[in-house]
Formats: C-alpha cells, structure tokens, sequence
C-alpha cells in the first residue's frame, strides 16, 4: 500500500557560530548542556573570544572526543575577539585573562612604570616571567597600540 505522507524532509546540519553563540544555542549542539554551556560562555569571556576550536579543551571537563564530535557543527568568527591593550591594560584585568599569571601582569605593569612601552612581541620578551609558550598562546590577544597616540 502506498503512504500519501510526503518523504521526510532532511534537516540542514545545525551550525554555531562559537564567538556569537549563548548559552541556548550552544544548547543545541548535541552533548552541550546548560553547565557546559555556562562554561563555554564564562571562559570565553575571560579570553576574549575563541581564536580557535581547540581552544574548548581548555574549558573545564571538556574532552577530546567531544570536540571531534562537536567539530562538524563549529563555525569560528574571530573578528570580533577582544583584544588586550598592553600598553595600558591595569593589573587586575591583565592578570584574569586565562593566560597571563598575576606576576606576569605585574612584571608587564612594572615595566610599563619605568616607561616601557611594547610595540610588538620581541620587547615583551624582556619581561623576565614571560615564557615563549605564553606568547604564542596571547599572541592573537595582543593590541601594541600606544597610549594617547592617533
């Protein structure tokens, strides 16, 4: 006997824009619930936005496989990341990003003090407490823009 029903319609892959995305519509992705999604908000946050997807292993209990899972319905728009302005960003905001440790921010601020100003990732090298590995990681943080200059 044939059916009149008509054929069932395919669902368009469900996509999420990870920088963009709050806590419901990270929701929507299979294997998110609201902890993860509260997670994945509030560190993004702290960051400034995703630079990348693998950055989502640094969100607590988040795990390889799911991220392999999730990949497929990842978008990532990294234009609007919140950039770090060394030359005049205060310690406390400096030290809560995710990857600058308080004597860090207070070596930069120490620096910036005696009239240091950093134009591009080779003087933040002078900063003693500043391994190469935390560069690379801040790098696509960092404003060199110079305080009071057009």
């Amino acid at each position: 006997m044939y059916s009149h029903e008509p054929p069932p319609v395919r669902k368009q892959a469900l996509r999420v824009e990870l920088n963009g995305a709050d806590t419901t519509a990270l929701q929507l992705l299979h294997g998110i619930g609201p902890a993860y999604a509260r997670r994945i908000v509030r560190y993004r946050e702290r960051l400034g936005g995703f630079v990348a997807d693998s950055q989502l292993l640094e969100v607590y209990g988040f795990t390889p496989a799911l991220l392999d899972h999730l990949r497929p319905q990842l978008e990532l728009d990294t234009a609007a990341r919140r950039r770090i302005a060394i030359n005049s960003v205060g310690l406390k905001e400096l030290a809560r990003h995710p990857y600058v440790e308080y004597y860090q921010a207070r070596d930069i601020v120490n620096l910036r003090a005696k009239g240091v100003i950093f134009s591009a990732e080779e003087d933040l090298r002078a900063v003693p407490s500043m391994a190469d590995s935390t560069l690379r990681r801040l790098r696509p943080y960092l404003d060199y823009s110079h305080p009071g200059a057009q």
